[in-house]
């Protein structure tokens, strides 16, 4: 018969005497058993409920099982009651592939589209693992352009931990800023969980061969030819936002870490810092307020590739692709430096109940964007000086649409308020700006 637990008193003592597993296809036992160890510990009814959480969890952080239910079920022997734990899964297809067409434009600054084709392997070793190959065409060049293999080995044990490994090859056409450059890689990573906390530990050696194109600067061309670069990096995330996409309440505190030195042509330490807190007025109105800082410290030499660069919808709404800090002689170089203030306002659209679901997938974006850029002089307070003087500002409002919980697509009137001479703004001080958004 099966348990109701409504009509039990949570701390009754019990004991689970057996765990079923079924649907079990490729996937070996000895990670399942793993993964369900932990039910025998249960001492009372809630203690059942609780660990069967994290049993379902634990499965499906293999990405090998579409969905996973548990049963707890009683019988009675002798007098005595016995119970069972029946774990039902289902198994995902092993052998997986897309077809897309793509458009990379504001990640790569390749305004043309590509073809993306792939075919992942799920659960290779019956344990898991995950093999993904990737190939990318763009149309203006009917070549291989881009492409990774990559393989993920998740672990059963505390924070939730997987290991990974990517090989890639990379083309990034920046024809319009005077380069473009192709990229060789290897890393090699640890990513780690706990509810709202993540760390991810990153190793990549990397090959890039920098090209300049017609009329380059002399700012490009004295950084042109092959380099290697070998790091270290570290993402720490604190996220307890209720979405990464039209957030309603919840903080993020985000730290990113490089340390380039290791082997390589480059020696250097890239730290970025960024908190975000969100709040909802009355109305329903989502208030935001984020703010970034990055500071790039050179105790040897680095490469352009390696600056940071603000302007474009996806960090500087009203300025062009990367057009803040722009040098005199038209080359854009990035800064070692940088720092930026945003607020939104996500409203509903008027005359729309919260049960209506068109108020939740598009929402009035109301935005202020501010910030600069700077470069290391060696004195803090010149440096200081550098960030305060001329900053950048702009305003706009728009609309703002919710895909599947993982972009943001918006469509934002921008005006460009403070600027400087050299920056790269559109005529007329306007702008309708184009912008999507992964979370």
């Amino acid at each position: 018969m099966v348990l109701d637990t409504a009509n039990l008193i949570e701390t009754k003592p019990i004991r689970i005497n057996r765990v079923d597993i079924v649907g079990l296809k490729r996937t070996k036992d000895d990670i399942v058993k793993k993964a369900t160890k932990c039910l025998f510990d249960s001492k009372t009814i809630s203690d059942v409920i609780a660990k069967t959480a994290i049993v379902k969890r634990n499965l499906m952080q293999l990405e090998c099982f579409n969905d996973v239910s548990a049963k707890l079920d009683v019988d009675s022997v002798n007098g005595q009651d016995r119970y069972y734990v029946t774990i039902k899964v289902e198994e995902c297809n092993w052998v997986q592939g897309h077809v897309k067409i793509l458009s990379d434009a504001h990640f790569d600054n390749n305004p043309d589209p590509k073809l993306s084709t792939g075919v992942s392997f799920s659960n290779l070793f019956c344990r898991g693992e995950k093999l993904n190959l990737v190939s990318d065409v763009y149309s203006s060049n009917k070549k291989f352009s881009t492409g990774s293999v990559s393989f993920t080995k998740p672990l059963i044990a505390l924070f939730s931990p997987y290991l990974y490994t990517t090989v890639f090859k990379n083309h990034y056409d920046r024809s319009k800023f005077g380069y473009s450059f192709d990229e060789y890689g290897l890393n090699t990573g640890l990513n780690l969980s706990h509810e709202y906390f993540k760390l991810n530990l990153l190793w990549e050696g990397v090959a890039r061969d920098l090209k300049n194109s017609q009329n380059a600067p002399f700012g490009i061309r004295e950084q042109l030819g092959l380099t290697l670069k070998s790091s270290v990096k570290m993402t720490a995330s604190y996220d307890t936002r209720d979405s990464g996409v039209f957030p309603s309440y919840g903080s993020l505190v985000q730290c990113c870490s490089e340390f380039a030195g290791l082997g390589g042509s480059h020696e250097f330490v890239k730290n970025e810092l960024t908190l975000q807190h969100t709040f909802t007025t009355l109305l329903d109105f989502a208030v935001t307020g984020s703010f970034s800082f990055g500071i790039l410290d050179k105790f040897g030499t680095s490469s352009i590739l390696d600056n940071f660069y603000l302007g474009g919808p996806l960090t500087f709404r009203g300025f062009e692709e990367c057009g803040v800090g722009k040098k005199e002689d038209g080359s854009i170089m990035g800064s070692s430096m940088f720092w930026r203030y945003n607020t939104h306002v996500h409203a509903p659209l008027p005359f729309l109940s919260k049960k209506n679901k068109l108020s939740h997938l598009i929402r009035i974006h109301l935005f202020m964007n501010s910030g600069n850029v700077g470069n290391r002089l060696g004195n803090l307070t010149k440096d200081i000086r550098g960030l305060i003087n001329n900053v950048r500002l702009s305003c706009g409002a728009g609309l703002a649409l919710n895909i599947n919980n993982l972009m943001r697509l918006e469509i934002n009137y921008c005006l460009p308020v403070y600027y400087s001479n050299n920056d790269s703004i559109v005529s007329n001080k306007n702008q309708w700006g184009f912008g999507l958004l992964f979370f």
